[in-house]
């Protein structure tokens, strides 16, 4: 599977620059990083001339979360609809590939104990055992998404 509208949209929510919207210009992300458009974190091997375009902002994006959607479609093994991928690839882009695999989110995906998935979801809300609203209303977000039965 790959990324949907839906998926998309949640995360050029969350990957917003510091005003809002893609960044046109680099500016230093909450990791000190120098990062563009919706939080594509600038590689030496990049070669990005300022100020970007929407249209470059969107395929800086789109390839930025091909190893989430990768993450995804290699750790869940059941069917899942559309939103719920879009929610999952959301939440791997932001809590990294290996912690997925290893998370008891995908164990509980894969035995098809969907009751449980919000729990998991909200369990993502720390950053160095720091508790973080916007983690935690990212996940929200998530959890939305994950439950939205219109695709």
């Amino acid at each position: 599977m790959k990324i949907g509208k839906k998926g998309l949209a949640l995360l050029k929510l969350w990957e917003q620059a510091p005003k809002g919207g893609f960044a046109t210009t680099s500016y230093k992300c909450s990791a000190g990083k120098d990062t563009v458009g919706w939080g594509h974190v600038i590689k030496l091997t990049d070669n990005i001339k300022e100020p970007i375009t929407l249209k470059q902002a969107e395929e800086l994006l789109k390839n930025d979360i091909k190893w989430a959607e990768e993450a995804v479609n290699k750790n869940v093994k059941v069917t899942i609809t559309q939103n719920q991928f879009d929610a999952l690839v959301c939440l791997v882009f932001n809590i990294g590939a290996t912690n997925f695999a290893s998370s008891t989110l995908v164990k509980f995906i894969n035995e098809e104990l969907w009751d449980k998935i919000p729990t998991q979801f909200m369990r993502w809300v720390y950053s160095n055992k720091v508790f973080i609203k916007g983690l935690e209303n990212r996940r929200k977000a998530e959890v939305n998404l994950w439950n939205d039965k219109n695709e």
